[in-house]
């Protein structure tokens, strides 16, 4: 469960260009690789690397040469003959904004012009309505104007007659006309009321999608910022290694070639061969211990889990309470709700080590009174952290991180990972190295960022974040959780209070996954 052995071992021959150096470091417990950039510092941010949030299709420059293959050779040369790799920063890309407004603008021509079409069929209705209503008042008013009985005969009596009657009949049929047009003049009417809804509809979601364009392009400008402050970095502890590269070879010219390291059980290691096989030796017998270890806490983990929480599957439910954004009313306004998530726990034969890890966390009470603080474009981070003010945090608020501290679930034991459960869109992971306290919320599918590989500027490189979970329910809760504005300047944090109420294991209870 923790790595290859083709990742443990490097040949004394081999290019130390192939390693990736430790020291770029982040937050206080890692977030993403980030540098302290913010007043909220020591906070465990997410691990990945947002600057390479394209699929893993960018990748910093975080390899560095070291002493390695090249030790025999003249002593001149070193990492600075490959360099960092030169990745260029992506420039932001504004394509999607205008064929969005493209497309809106002409959806909006065409429904107006629909609109114009339904008004003027309503006007002409209209009018003729008008007119056959004059033309029925005029037929009335010749037909009295004309009436004379007491001149009439017997025959014009009967004359009369027909012709009241065809004049009936005329009538009829303007009066069903008219029916007819004030029907077609209402069903235009509620169409081109229809038609104005829609209208406003789209505006409203044009200007929704703008505010979201918006939020994104100030997200990937920090991005760039912090990729150009990590490329620096880098570039530095390149220079550091060459440094100590040179070092090393000038050490070893001057010893003859015949003395590698001082030290018991190297005294017979003159050449690089030799030390090539001690190191060998010696690492594999670690590598054998370590997986012993793992094995050992796996099975403890499971029973002790089996054991506490009875028999899995494991539900956690965790109740949250924030404010409701409403871009039409000010801030101080909104109005502070409170929904629940719902958290179903990997399977014990795979996850056991960090489900366990969780469940006693929640089991203590531990993140009752902790908050949401990070709502970036790939996740939604927690932590043992107190809102001051908008977009300013005490990251691991002393009586909250003590809480974790003394019961001894502020880290997990190893960085635990199953391929049969990556992080995928809604599941849960720990942040950091090693993982804990915090733990996030994958928004999308991070399985390439935070798996196996991922995280090229941790000193094991090749391990991942552990995925515990994931949730199945109050994914709305989510959704309007992405609507509350966070400081683009500082990662994602939230400008408003996110609380963790409580937390709760959910003993005999059952739960439907809700749909994406």
């Amino acid at each position: 469960m923790l790595r290859s052995r083709g990742n443990r071992v490097q040949k004394a021959s081999e290019s130390s260009d192939q390693q990736a150096d430790s020291s770029v470091s982040g937050y206080g417990h890692g977030y993403a690789g980030y540098p302290a950039a913010s007043p909220m510092t020591g906070v465990s941010r997410g691990n990945d690397d947002d600057d390479r949030y394209d699929g893993g299709k960018t990748n910093l420059p975080s390899r560095l040469g070291g002493a390695g293959g090249s030790l025999s050779g003249s002593g001149s040369g070193g990492p600075s003959s490959r360099g960092i790799r030169d990745r260029r920063v992506p420039a932001p890309k504004y394509g999607t904004r205008g064929i969005l407004v493209s497309f809106s603008l002409i959806l909006i021509v065409f429904l107006g012009g629909m609109t114009f079409h339904y008004r003027r069929g309503i006007v002409r209705a209209t009018r003729e309505l008008e007119a056959l209503e004059r033309r029925t008042k005029g037929a009335t008013y010749r037909d009295a104007a004309s009436r004379e009985p007491d001149a009439l005969d017997d025959n014009d009596d009967e004359d009369d007659g027909d012709g009241r009657e065809d004049q009936a009949a005329a009538g009829d049929d303007i009066a069903e006309q008219l029916e007819s047009l004030r029907r077609t003049q209402r069903s235009l009417a509620s169409e081109t009321s229809s038609l104005t809804a829609k209208i406003n509809s789209i505006n409203n979601n044009i200007k929704g999608m703008e505010s979201q364009l918006e939020d994104m392009e100030k997200e990937n400008s920090s991005y760039q910022l912090e990729a150009v402050n990590l490329k620096e970095k880098t570039q530095r502890n390149v220079d550091k290694a060459n440094e100590l590269k040179t070092t090393f070879q000038r050490s070893w010219a001057e010893s003859g070639g015949k003395k590698i390291i001082p030290g018991k059980g190297t005294e017979d290691v003159e050449t690089l061969e030799q030390l090539e096989d001690l190191v060998d030796r010696r690492e594999e017998i670690l590598w054998e211990k370590i997986d012993q270890l793992v094995e050992r806490i796996e099975r403890d983990s499971v029973r002790d889990a089996i054991m506490t929480f009875g028999n899995p599957p494991y539900y956690v439910k965790m109740t949250v309470e924030y404010p409701q954004a409403d871009p039409e009313k000010d801030p101080s306004d909104w109005q502070r709700t409170q929904g629940t998530l719902v958290f179903e726990l990997a399977p014990l034969d795979k996850m056991p080590h960090a489900v366990d890890f969780f469940l006693q966390q929640v089991h203590h009470k531990l993140w009752d009174g902790c908050a949401f603080v990070i709502n970036a474009m790939h996740i939604l981070q927690a932590g043992p952290h107190r809102h001051i003010k908008a977009g300013d945090y005490e990251a691991n608020a002393v009586d909250l991180m003590d809480k974790f501290s003394k019961a001894e679930l502020d880290k997990i034991a190893f960085q635990e990972y199953h391929d049969d459960y990556p992080h995928k869109k809604y599941t849960l992971g720990l942040a950091g190295r090693p993982g804990g306290p915090d733990f996030y919320i994958n928004k999308i599918d991070n399985s390439v960022n935070h798996g196996p590989g991922g995280q090229d500027h941790h000193d094991l490189h090749e391990e991942a974040d552990p995925c515990f979970g994931k949730v199945i329910q109050g994914k709305r809760v989510i959704e309007e959780l992405s609507r509350v504005p966070v400081d683009h300047a500082k990662g994602g944090l939230f400008l408003e209070t996110v609380i963790i109420v409580n937390a709760v294991i959910a003993y005999d209870e059952k739960f439907e996954e809700e749909a994406d």
